[in-house]
This record gives C-alpha cells, structure tokens and sequence, in this order.
C-alpha cells in the first residue's frame, strides 16, 4: 500500500515539474482542425489556378487559413489551460511564440521577397521548411514529439524543391495531410487516456 503512495506521489510530482517547464496546453484537435483549414485552403487555391493565374487571391487564403488556424489555436489552448487550471499566459507561453515565430517570420518574409521577385516555384518549399524549422525549435518548450513533426515538414519540404509545378500538393500533404494525422496520434498518445 505504501509502495503504491509513494509511486502515485512521484507521479504527481512529474506531472506538476512537467506543467511548469512545458507548454502542455496543446491539444490534438488544433493540429487536426489546422489540417482541415488547410485542406479547404488547398481546394479553394485549387480552383483559383484553374480559373486564373490569381496571385493575390492565393496569398489571401494562405493568410486566411495562418489567421485561423492561429486564433483556432489559441482559443483551444486557452480552453485545455482553464481545463487544466493553468495560466495561458506565462514566461513559458512568450518563450514558445518567440522560438516559433521567429523562423515562421523569417520564412514568411522570405516568400514574400520570392513572389515579389516572381520566383513561385519555390513558395511551397520556403514555407514548409520553415515551418518545420519552427516546430523542431519550439519542441523544446512543449511536447518532444512536436520535432517529429516538425522533421516531416523539413524531409517534404526538402523533397518539394526538387518538383517543380507540384507545390500545391506538396503543400497540402504537410499543412494538410501531415498535422491531421500528428493531430489524431496526439489524441491517441496523451489525451484519449485522461
């Protein structure tokens, strides 16, 4: 009886080290509803290639899906934090968007400097290596299995440089298909037992 106490309290006691040094507040349904997000985005610039070569029209639904998957984001770790009864918002949480954002931005200036310069081949490539590169240098703060996630994104965006006029698909197997499923195996791995 005493053996198992003493288990139980070395379990609360990781899982309190863990809530404090670790960004817990994510949740699988983020990376899958992100997924679907970009999915639609993907259809929708689909259809815009098909009808015309619109350029304005393809970089406003690639920021409209970044803006609500964002605000989906954190409406929905800001709901698990009060679940959990944590603060959102903590040095932790201002570490975490510094170390995510910080190559996000860089990338996104960059593939404004590529559209800018008429060089779209490589959009697609720009954006999910950076992204990866986001994912790989926030993992740190949050769950470890984010880096995986985040070297999938690196190995595809890799593999899109060499496809020229597949970008579209390349981008809709990681934005899409790829945090889908990282979404559904996060269920299956933290939340679905709790």
């Amino acid at each position: 009886m005493d053996r198992n106490k003493a288990i139980e309290s070395v379990n609360e006691i990781k899982e309190l080290m863990e809530r404090s040094s670790k960004f817990v507040s994510l949740s699988g349904m983020t990376a899958v509803l992100a997924g679907v997000y970009a999915l639609a985005g993907a259809y929708v610039a689909g259809q815009l290639l098909r009808s015309e070569d619109n350029r304005e029209g393809l970089i406003m639904v690639a920021s409209l899906v970044l803006i609500v998957s964002i605000v989906t984001a954190c409406i929905l770790s800001w709901y698990k934090a009060k679940k959990m009864q944590q603060k959102l918002f903590s040095k932790l949480t201002y570490r975490i968007a510094w170390n995510f954002s910080l190559p996000l931005l860089t990338g996104g200036l960059f593939c404004i400097a590529l559209l800018l310069h008429e060089h779209y081949g490589l959009v697609s490539s720009v954006m999910l290596l950076f992204y990866g590169l986001s994912l790989v240098n926030v993992s740190k703060f949050t769950y470890s299995n984010v880096a995986w996630l985040g070297y999938a994104f690196l190995c595809l965006g890799t593999a899109d440089c060499f496809f020229e006029g597949h970008g579209l698909m390349f981008w809709t197997i990681g934005f899409g298909g790829f945090h889908i499923l990282y979404g559904m195996l996060f269920y299956l791995q933290y939340e679905r037992r709790k």
